[in-house]
């Protein structure tokens, strides 16, 4: 019978399947467009997608200890070129998984995360599905900017559906 770490883990690679899609579907596309002056521009965007499974656990995990050393992780993983964002969500996806791949439920459920921002401890089963939403919530977001840019993506797209695959 599968743990609940299984099944979160399994929901991750769902969801960080299709946010791949999305962000391939940049290709071709002018990475310096934004909808509107002050937000950011896809290259920005697909990176900070990209950067949330190494990110995020980390930071849940006290790995990177406050927002400087936050945003000079960010700084490090920036990459200017589609395939190099692509590298980095592959690394972040490997990384989640072999953070999870046999944890144990008694591991997943014990209270001892404490992000920077955070005034008390958590556990993984709170923090987990935190990373996949925020995921999914820029997963969206760079979908929506691909349509306001006129690329030709759909909700096949939004999904992970490859045609041809």
């Amino acid at each position: 019978m599968p743990t609940t770490v299984d099944v979160l883990l399994e929901a991750f690679e769902h969801e960080a399947k299709q946010a791949r899609v999305v962000i391939a579907a940049i290709k071709d596309t002018d990475m310096e467009y934004a909808p509107k002056e002050g937000m950011r521009t896809l290259r920005e965007l697909a990176n900070h997608l990209a950067q949330i499974p190494l990110l995020d656990p980390a930071m849940y995990a006290k790995e990177i200890a406050d927002v400087e050393q936050a945003r000079a992780r960010e700084k490090e993983l920036f990459r200017e070129d589609l395939d190099g964002i692509l590298a980095v969500l592959d690394e972040g996806i490997q990384a989640v998984k072999q953070r999870f791949t046999g944890m144990t439920n008694k591991q997943f459920f014990a209270k001892t995360l404490k992000p920077f921002y955070e005034k008390t401890e958590k556990n993984w089963a709170y923090y987990m599905p935190e990373f996949i939403s925020h995921i999914a919530m820029h997963k969206m977001q760079l979908w929506m900017y691909l349509k306001l840019a006129g690329v030709n993506v759909d909700m096949m797209t939004y999904y992970g559906v490859v045609p041809g695959q």
